[in-house]
């Protein structure tokens, strides 16, 4: 086997370049893309920015939730890549606030950029060797100008048919359910503002909602704006709702092939007021049971255009219409985990923080196919089912998410899953006078023995806890970890590479912790538990 000479220096540089990469992170787009011949006036809008070195170096791409921007941005993608010109993509979610971060999408930007253009990659090893910046620095602004800034300004060779292409989805969603006062929010709406200083052939695409911070942003930077209007997607919701309505007829043997009729169809469009996210949970709903009675109950039981609330309304009561108390309760403890977790969690691991049976979790994901995605992690395919289920204004209160509760259930399952598993010497090492570094085999035992409840209990136990109003009973479960089971605590940290974690997490709970608690204050500023303070 041979190798090019850039295929030889990119070996040789990966062990340096690897520091940039983000464990456990997957940036990609979640979606499928848009339907073949849908949104062929936006897809030419933006190749003709693209090409374009007078026009501003950012497309900002807007609209509405659920009018499918990252669908959007999935085939944007897509595109320049057969091009060779996609520098790198970043798809944020919600859900994963906790990993993806400002410092995670510049570390990755840069990672993907080193591995297409050789130049940047040379900038970028001479930067790391140097120490002029750490990859793992809270300092975006400086991570910025060393890992994008400057690799990109000194990179002047790269032909202008190649030149990066940055595709950055979900804008609205980095930080979390915080939004807006999110500090990743602020710090990554920072950087935006210095890619714009850059030469106008450096481009960046940019898709959200027309949140408060955001438009702020652009309305103090310049950019090119492409609006995805509710009003122009009929058509393009019509060509989707026939082609995937045909795919399910196709299935049953006992549909014509061209069910429903046309008017169903136009009927249909027009309901879904120009937002593919309609559409496509109608299809998933009619997709995940007997395709005619569940048609029937969405043209029955939804009224008005582009009602998602209704529609998401309807699915919980198709579902869970007839659910006994219990069982609801269990729908709560699923979804509100789906929704709290700071990194996505299997069914098996939610069953297991909450002493569920695996296939009483599987029941409530199959009841909401239509909105979730759960074979690798429970995901909800649009924020905007999120945004419906928090907001007593728009949920039933039967299915209605409390955070406050949900973050307290959440707390105490980590803690109880502490309790239940964490021990002295977790994976058996045979002596205590070893680094880390030297066990053999410490990989495997530690899949083996910290089983990924158990670490994500670990991680963010004080994360929910700081989302929790304070409480006695609470109080008493933190009492018996600190007591008993601190050490075994730091040991897992330490296997795990999350050590880091540590301060953040006891500086938490002396804020969680309330002044009149002061026997407990003192103990974790003492110096019995060393807080990084």
């Amino acid at each position: 086997m041979s190798f090019t000479l850039n295929e030889m220096n990119a070996k040789l540089d990966e062990p340096i370049l690897s520091g940039l990469k983000v464990a456990n992170l997957e940036c990609g787009s979640p979606l499928m893309g848009c339907s073949e011949g849908t949104r062929e006036d936006i897809l030419k809008d933006v190749d003709e920015w693209s090409t374009n070195f007078d026009a501003p170096n950012i497309l900002w791409v807007k609209g509405q939730p659920g009018v499918g921007k990252s669908a959007i941005a999935t085939d944007v993608a897509k595109h320049f890549l057969s091009l060779k010109r996609l520098g790198s993509d970043f798809f944020f979610q919600r859900q994963a606030s906790e990993v993806m971060t400002p410092n995670a999408l510049w570390r990755m930007v840069a990672y993907n950029l080193s591995l297409r253009y050789p130049t940047i990659r040379s900038r970028l090893v001479s930067t790391l060797k140097s120490g002029d910046v750490s990859p793992t620095t809270p300092n975006i602004d400086l991570l910025f100008r060393h890992l994008i800034h400057e690799p990109l300004i000194q990179s002047s060779d790269i032909p202008d048919g190649r030149l990066p292409i940055i595709v950055i989805d979900a804008l609205d969603e980095c930080g979390g359910l915080d939004g807006p006062q999110s500090k990743h929010r602020r710090n990554l709406v920072r950087t935006f503002k210095s890619w714009s200083q850059l030469p106008g052939k450096f481009k960046l695409i940019v898709t959200s909602r027309d949140e408060s911070d955001i438009k702020e942003l652009f309305s103090k930077t310049d950019h090119y704006r492409i609006d995805i209007l509710v009003e122009k997607s009929s058509v393009d919701i019509q060509k989707f709702l026939v082609e995937q309505l045909r795919e399910i007829a196709a299935r049953f043997t006992q549909l014509s092939p061209d069910w429903p009729e046309p008017q169903t169809v136009k009927r249909l469009s027009d309901m879904s007021g120009g937002l593919f996210i309609w559409a496509n949970t109608v299809i998933e709903l009619i997709r995940c049971g007997s395709p005619e009675p569940r048609l029937r109950r969405v043209l029955a039981g939804i009224e008005g255009s582009g009602d998602l609330n209704t529609l998401y309304e309807t699915v919980l009561r198709i579902s869970f219409g007839k659910s006994s108390t219990e069982d609801i309760d269990n729908v709560l403890r699923v979804v509100g985990t789906t929704i709290l977790a700071r990194s996505p969690l299997t069914l098996q691991s939610i069953a297991r923080l909450h002493s569920l049976e695996n296939s009483t979790v599987e029941y409530i994901c199959m009841g909401l196919q239509s909105v979730m995605e759960y074979e690798d992690g429970l995901r909800f395919r649009h924020q905007s089912f999120v945004d419906f289920l928090i907001d007593p204004d728009k949920c039933p209160s039967k299915f209605l998410i409390k955070k406050k509760e949900e973050s307290r259930a959440l707390t105490l399952a980590c803690l109880r899953v502490m309790k239940d598993l964490l021990r002295f010497n977790i994976c058996n090492v045979k002596s205590s006078y070893l680094r880390n570094s030297d066990i053999e085999d410490l990989g495997s035992q530690e899949k083996e023995c910290i089983r990924p409840h158990l670490f994500y209990s670990c991680r963010f136990w004080a994360s929910h806890l700081s989302e929790t109003a304070f409480d006695t009973d609470v109080l008493d479960h933190v009492e018996y970890f600190m007591h008993n089971q601190f050490l075994f605590w730091l040991e897992v940290l330490s296997i795990t590479r999350q050590v880091n974690v540590g301060s953040n997490v006891l500086s938490s709970l002396i804020d969680w912790i309330p002044v009149s608690s002061q026997s407990w204050r003192t103990i974790a500023l003492d110096g019995k538990i060393d807080t990084g303070h």
